[in-house]
């Protein structure tokens, strides 16, 4: 157990270093580094049974709140945001440092009750994400629209790295027909409070498309899908259940407690986030140094 926290620690400081290293030559090539603020929504989807051989089931979806019938879920996203820091390579390659954080919401119903409705219980809760990801542009990137040199302003792109996700090891209860509604908070932090916080592990993967609007700013669109990892033992402190445990001392003692929950080491557990962000460089990147016309 205390080498696997080490494990995860050591990962998580090397992840947040990056920033670090690289702006170590920050004064020589400021022009290649770019900072960025990043807003979208996250689709979150775990196991819909949370323990084996239980009759508990869940539905992830924020449109649980709203409807309340788990039949009528259609728009399982919730808001994300965050920020990211970047360095240019050359016009094809460059490396990105992202922090951001995610809210989830899923309603958990035990099928044991004969009316079903009164077992609901709807739940909050958040994670933040760190990672880092290397971006190749599938064509020449610059500030200009020349494809006769091939050169574009408007470029697909693809991405893949590694990160580390913090959650809360329970939900946040929002409301039950016993607690009756709008008794927890639809924003949770994360480890605020005495909150007991887990560990998650995942290989990013993205693609989308940037576009520089002028030399100093671009926007990019992306979709990343995040697959988990977790432990064949909970005494490792990885898990996949971003979720987490729906126990609440007062009103639901009923529901599983974190450790209790069945883990999946992978396959089980997976976020797909699509998100707007702004890019700004702090100086005129010279495409010519690298292409020859």
């Amino acid at each position: 157990m205390i080498m696997s926290k080490t494990k995860v620690l050591v990962a998580f400081l090397i992840l947040v270093s990056m920033p670090v290293v690289m702006f170590a030559d920050f004064r020589e090539h400021m022009d290649r580094f770019e900072l960025g603020v990043a807003a979208g929504v996250g689709f979150y989807v775990g196991q819909e049974s949370p323990v084996a051989n239980s009759t508990l089931e869940r539905v992830q979806a924020y449109n649980a709140v709203a409807f309340g019938d788990k039949n009528t879920l259609k728009w399982p996203g919730i808001e994300t945001f965050g920020f990211e820091i970047g360095y240019r390579f050359d016009t094809h390659w460059s490396i990105v440092a992202k922090t951001y954080r995610q809210r989830v919401c899923f309603a958990e119903y035990d099928k044991s009750y004969a009316e079903i409705e009164k077992s609901r219980g709807i739940y909050y809760n958040a994670m933040w994400h760190v990672d880092v990801m290397g971006e190749y542009n599938i064509l020449n990137y610059g500030n200009v629209m020349m494809p006769k040199q091939k050169i574009y302003n408007v470029v697909p792109y693809v991405g893949m790295g590694f990160g580390l996700a913090f959650f809360n090891k329970y939900a946040e209860l929002r409301s039950s027909y016993m607690a009756g509604k709008n008794i927890g908070k639809m924003y949770p932090t994360v480890g605020w409070k005495g909150k007991d916080v887990a560990t998650a592990i995942y290989i990013p993967m993205s693609c989308g498309v940037k576009w520089r609007i002028n030399d100093n700013v671009q926007l990019k669109g992306t979709f990343q899908y995040e697959l988990y990892f977790a432990s064949k033992s909970a005494d490792d402190g990885l898990s996949a259940n971003l979720e987490g445990a729906s126990y609440n001392a007062t009103y639901e003692q009923n529901r599983p407690k974190f450790y209790e929950m069945t883990e999946a080491v992978a396959g089980k557990n997976h976020n797909c986030l699509f998100s707007i962000s702004a890019i700004f460089n702090l100086g005129k990147w010279y495409e010519d140094r690298l292409i020859t016309y």
